[in-house]
């Protein structure tokens, strides 16, 4: 049995958020809308959201929007979801975003004032995404994408790339030699001795580092800090 397809959607114009919901419901009854809003906070909520009810398989998101735009939405959401088609859409000429969202993560953009292409690409995404599920030997590759832009999986790993070698670019001089050490085989009071600073210390620098990496222990820090040195 092939998995339920599901969308949300963002849009800060109320009577855009209508008609999408009006076009999309109509034309591709195969995708289940599981939220609609216009504030990008309650979208960002929403599509991180642990439950698997609200948790969509598409997101389609406007690029123009107060407090938080298009562009940092789709990066914030990527970030965390290596697996989420996210698809951008603006009344404004498209060149205006077609790097920056691309970049963000995204997969396509589309203009608001082409509604077939957008349906065109979904009613793409939806057959990729049921052959893949039901074929292991078909992926979602058979969607056809635009120069810079990437699929899901891709789009993250380049993403979560580019924000770690960031954060290594912002090391403090301390920092940076807490992690020639950790690389080196130190162990905490080990490094302690070395730097002449209290234990507590070293463990707030290491889990400040991990924060700036997005490293989940100090191993992992290491092993970027290390690949970020080549």
């Amino acid at each position: 049995m092939s998995k339920e397809i599901t969308l949300g959607l963002i849009d800060n114009d109320p009577l855009s958020l209508v008609a999408l919901k009006n076009l999309i419901s109509q034309a591709l009854p195969q995708i289940k809308l599981v939220w609609a809003v216009s504030e990008p906070l309650r979208a960002q909520q929403l599509a991180l959201s642990a439950s698997s009810a609200r948790h969509p398989t598409i997101l389609l998101t406007d690029m123009s929007m107060p407090g938080l735009d298009g562009i940092d939405l789709t990066k914030k959401i990527r970030l965390h979801d290596p697996s989420m088609w996210i698809i951008a859409m603006t009344s404004f000429p498209l060149e205006q975003y077609r790097d920056s969202v691309a970049h963000a993560g995204a997969q396509a953009l589309v203009s608001k004032g082409q509604p077939a292409a957008l349906l065109a690409l979904l009613s793409q995404i939806v057959t990729a995404l049921r052959d893949s599920s039901t074929n292991a030997h078909k992926t979602a590759e058979s969607v056809t994408l635009e120069s810079s832009f990437l699929l899901p999986r891709q789009a993250f790993e380049r993403l979560a790339q580019n924000s770690r070698a960031r954060g290594i670019e912002t090391f403090t001089e301390v920092e940076n030699c807490i992690a020639r050490l950790c690389s080196e085989g130190y162990s905490t009071p080990e490094i302690q001795k070395e730097l002449g600073v209290s234990n507590g210390t070293i463990t707030t620098h290491i889990k400040r580092m991990c924060e700036k990496v997005g490293a989940k222990n100090r191993v992992q820090m290491v092993a970027l800090w290390v690949k970020g040195q080549k």
